[in-house]
């Protein structure tokens, strides 16, 4: 992963509100006695309903709800068994619920980030909780679970801060992954002691025969000491636990699992001891107060980003026994200065505090804290992925001609940078190797590169085709070169100095990402010779104030133009208004943004979505796909003005005229 992972999950939790928003819609509405209109989905070959999602267009749930067991609709009844994925999703003035009987499971976000809810009467019948069920419900101060429930979805009561305890029934089998994740009140988990899946000692929560710890709650304080029973901690089992200061892990513990300490930004000082053999994937991502860590010889393994972000840490010592390190394994340790590998060592070696493999021809972590100037060693051909990632000491980087690769992100934040060479050797450069690097001003390519090349300290291919990489801190405005028919992924992310950008028509092609967080351009003209805007291209463009989109685009991505809080002009040269998703324009005014459209088809973009909620005006003339700058031998065509008025042949006089669906200019 690139990203912070608790920014990831938050994201991905959003998505998926969004996503179920469109695939679970009603198929019927009933008013209770009481005035409160509930939306139903039917289910089980319509015999049932379940209590469904209502739509973006549908008013929210407030205050008091109660469902009832049965609804009747045109003449027929259903019993009401579930409460369906989404079916209160975001219903913040929701204070309370009744549910009947008759259901029996609670689907994926059915309450989520209902902020305002106090309580909920879960009945005996509700078999299964799902993933996001509760989460976000930070008004819930307590939850009975009743004995009827036998598993618990992942994340289920996720940020329900106001939870200080809860009790585990002896029914439960299943416990969803972080399932109190955020639960920053939640100081015990009490599980029954007839359950035959989970056990509970001093509020924390282990399988029953207590060799692992499974979840320990995110508002406990202090030190804490792990039962000798244990020998693994298992996945997310400590995870977000910010309270926790520190924790002795007994002879025992012979794994620590994924993510097990992720998050516990309070955690000081940890001792693993010899008998662990392996450290998981993310174990102690963002332990932002650590400052040491003694990783002992009995560890074969060091999974991905397993200490990535602790910021605190000055110098690690990698013992004989590691074999295998996973990548991003120190990303982001913007303390640390050395990572030193014990000498005897078969698979790993360090050189002044830097990480590489035993031949030395591969640098993978340089220290996040080391400053100054570096030169790599001639023995290098590869640049591991995210090497260099947030070294911002680095001032300066000598390349040598023995490298062949540089890997992904490899310099990603590296904003004390001011320029780079790539030299001939080098024939592969992977995805946003130089992104947000905020002081960059110039990548300059060696002439005898036969792989890439530079224009002016911008990075292309080889043929200029294709345009990887703009510098994040070149400034003022940029014509790009007509020779490009792509604009590769996040090849302008983060240029927040770039306030122009002229994209010639030989451009096809502009890919995920590509102007995400340009937040200095304020105008954009998307040539005709684009078909397709790709998700989040324009995301966070805030100071964009005018956009033309080409009658040319078939397609507009999910968040293509999200968060562009500053448009007021959206120029639509096309006719039909295209199919696109409600969040294309996610936090862009619409109330006050103007859509330009084509003479003639206003009635349209009112009545499609999305298109319809701005303020539309038809000023634009039909049918241009393309501007030519030489005068055509086309005097037997008809001829238009800009405003549609038919000319008696070709025009004499200068100006822009259509012509075969094009734009004309006569000199």
């Amino acid at each position: 992963m690139e990203a912070k992972q608790l920014k990831l999950t938050f994201l991905l939790a959003v998505l998926m509100s969004m996503v179920g928003a469109k695939a679970f819609a009603y198929d019927f509405a009933v008013t209770n006695g009481d005035g409160k209109t509930i939306y139903y989905k039917r289910i089980n070959n319509s015999t049932e309903v379940e209590v469904s999602y209502r739509g973006s267009s549908s008013s929210s749930y407030s205050g008091v709800v109660n469902i009832p067991a049965s609804v009747t609709y045109n003449g027929k009844t259903y019993p009401v068994t579930s409460i369906g994925s989404s079916a209160f999703s975001g219903c913040s003035g929701l204070a309370s619920v009744t549910i009947p009987n008759s259901v029996t499971s609670i689907g994926t976000q059915a309450f989520w980030n209902c902020s305002g809810l106090t309580s909920v009467t879960i009945p005996n019948s509700v078999t299964s909780i799902g993933g996001y069920a509760f989460s976000g419900c930070s008004g819930l101060t307590s939850v009975t679970i009743p004995n009827s429930v036998t598993s618990i979805g992942y994340r289920a009561f996720e940020a329900c801060t106001g939870l200080t305890s809860i009790d585990i029934p002896n029914s439960v089998t299943s416990i969803g992954l972080e399932l109190f994740f955020g639960c920053t009140g939640l100081t015990e988990i009490n599980v029954d002691e007839n359950n035959t899946a989970y056990s509970s000692i001093d509020g924390v929560v282990f399988n029953k025969s207590q060799t692992e710890l499974v979840c320990y709650p995110g508002g406990k304080q202090g030190a804490y000491t792990i039962p000798n029973s244990v020998t693994s901690i298992g996945r997310s089992a400590f995870y977000g636990c910010t309270g926790l200061t520190s924790v002795i892990i007994p002879n025992s513990v012979t794994s620590i699992g994924y993510q097990a300490f992720s998050g516990c930004s309070g955690l000081t000082s940890i001792d693993i001891p010899n008998s662990v053999t392996s450290i998981g994937n993310y174990a102690f991502f963002e332990c932002k107060a650590l400052t040491s860590i003694d990783i002992p010889n009995s560890v074969t393994s060091i999974g991905k980003y397993a200490f990535s972000d602790c910021s605190g840490l000055t110098s690690v010592t990698i013992p004989n026994s590691v074999t295998s390190i996973g990548n991003h394994a120190f990303d982001g340790c913007s303390g640390l200065t050395e990572i030193n590998v014990d000498e005897n060592n078969t698979t790993y070696s360090s050189i002044d505090g830097v990480l590489f493999n035993k031949s030395q021809t591969e640098l993978i972590q340089y220290p996040g804290g080391k400053q100054g100037a570096y030169t790599i060693p001639n023995s290098v051909t590869s640049i591991g992925e995210s090497a260099f990632h947030g070294c911002s000491g680095l001032t300066s980087v000598t390349i040598p001609n023995s490298v062949t690769s540089i890997g992904s992100n490899a310099f990603w934040e590296c904003i004390g940078l001011t320029s780079v060479t790539i030299p001939n050797s080098v024939t592969s450069i992977g995805n946003y190797a130089f992104r947000e690097c905020s002081g960059l001003t110039e990548i300059n390519v060696d002439e005898n590169n036969t792989a890439y090349s530079s224009i002016d300290g911008v990075l292309f291919n080889k043929s200029q085709t294709g345009l990887i990489q703009y510098p994040g801190g070149k400034q003022g405005a940029y014509t790009i070169p007509n020779s490009v028919t792509s604009i590769g992924v996040l090849a302008f992310w983060g240029c927040t100095g770039l306030t122009s950008v002229t994209i010639p028509n030989s451009v096809t092609s502009i890919e995920y990402y590509a102007f995400g967080g340009c937040t200095g351009l304020t105008s954009i003209t998307i040539p005709n010779s684009v078909t397709s805007i790709e998700s989040n291209t324009f995301w966070n463009c805030s100071g964009l104030t005018s956009v033309t989109i080409p009658n040319s685009v078939t397609s507009i991505g999910s968040y293509a133009f999200s968060a562009c809080s500053g448009l007021t002009n959206i120029y639509c040269h096309i006719e039909e208004p295209l199919t696109i998703v409600p969040w294309v324009f996610s936090a862009v005014p619409t109330n006050t943004c103007t859509l330009h459209v084509p003479i003639g088809s206003k009635v349209k973009y009112q009545a499609a979505d999305v298109w319809k909620e701005f303020n539309i005006v038809e000023d634009l003339p039909t049918g241009i796909v393309s501007i030519d700058n030489s005068q055509l031998p086309i005097d037997n065509d008809v001829w238009f003005t800009l405003n549609g008025v038919r000319l008696n042949g070709k025009p004499t006089k200068a100006g822009i005229y259509i012509v075969n669906g094009k734009k004309v200019i006569i000199k």
